[in-house]
């Protein structure tokens, strides 16, 4: 489908949605789960599959949302509880998950903020209903229902025939290296030294931002915006967090990617030599482990996951969020 310059220009992108009872759209297949994956802006809701339809509502960046089946480049989706419609695939990203259905002998299952009966009620689900398991933690699953909404509820309740604890997570992060002819030369502040001999980190930055705005900004361009010492380590943007325990570091880079941040991360040599790389997504499965996260690496083309990164920098350092 062609699609209008405009609208392109002004980061908004289009979504055919219509509300309608449940029960008159019912899905042939199992539902899934998509993640909302505009650069920047709102991708809209309209009141059928056409650009000329009217706005009726805007789901933004990081949004998740049931995915009922897919047509040419459209998905069918489930937005709200009772709200129904089609929305263009080039800006769903999929999110590995699977269907699962509320058992239960009477009354109803409590949805709750955390994976706990400490944590508070947010809503109710009944016998029958589907929802889409994204991840889990421990007994409790979190779960996608009502179209948009996302909350905890205990794993003995739900009934599937298929089971995959981490979702797939993809972030379009672009992908730099520092050595790059276009940028390799440029010099890292006032330390004499050049962004090939030690801008992975300035490199990592480059790309993170590049996400973060929606812009592309390459490393040098980026090395203009950022301080260093004299010697040319990096002062890290005000805005980025740091976390330096390696505590459930896995668990709480996972939690970073769900949400649509990538995370800049940083480990040693035994020797004390730092490399910085940036995760970008996990390929799914049962068990978080590191070699199921996905990177950037600035200073190679042939690691591409978080265990070869530690296979040559095995000492956990620290990593940053946005």
């Amino acid at each position: 489908m062609k699609k209008v310059t405009s609208l392109i220009l002004s980061f908004l992108f289009v979504c055919s949605m219509f509300i309608l009872p449940m029960q008159a759209q019912a899905s042939t297949t199992s539902p899934s789960a998509g993640m909302v994956a505009v650069s920047s802006g709102s991708l809209n809701v309209r009141s059928a599959a056409s650009t000329g339809s009217s706005v009726v509502a805007s789901l933004y960046k990081g949004s998740n949302i049931t995915l009922l089946s897919k047509s040419g480049s459209w998905w069918y989706i489930r937005y709200a509880k009772n709200g129904y419609g089609y929305c263009h695939a080039d800006y769903i990203t999929q999110v590995s998950s699977y269907a699962a259905t509320v058992q239960i002998q009477s009354g109803s299952l409590n949805v709750r903020s955390g994976a706990s009966t400490s944590y508070s009620r947010v809503d109710s689900l009944y016998q029958g209903e589907t929802v889409v398991v994204l991840s889990a933690s421990g007994d409790w699953r979190r779960i996608l229902y009502h179209g948009s909404k996302t909350g905890y509820v205990s794993a003995q309740y739900l009934s599937s025939s298929s089971a995959v604890t981490y979702a797939k997570i993809t972030l379009s992060v672009p992908n730099f290296k520092q050595t790059d002819s276009r940028w390799a030369n440029a010099l890292i502040g006032s330390s004499g030294k050049t962004i090939a001999q030690i801008g992975c980190a300035t490199t990592a930055v480059a790309m993170m931002e590049s996400y973060r705005t929606g812009t592309t900004i390459y490393p040098h361009v980026m090395s203009k915006q950022l301080t260093y010492t004299s010697s040319g380590n990096l002062y890290w943007p005000s805005h980025y967090t740091t976390i330096t325990s390696s505590s459930a570091y896995l668990s709480k880079i996972y939690t970073l990617l769900q949400s649509g941040k990538p995370v800049l991360f940083g480990a040693k040599t035994s020797a004390g030599k730092q490399h910085w790389v940036v995760i970008t997504g996990f390929t799914g499965g049962n068990t978080l482990s590191a070699s199921s996260f996905t990177i950037h690496d600035p200073g190679s083309t042939q690691r591409t996951t978080l265990q070869q990164f530690l296979n040559a920098y095995p000492i956990f350092y620290k990593y940053f969020h946005y």
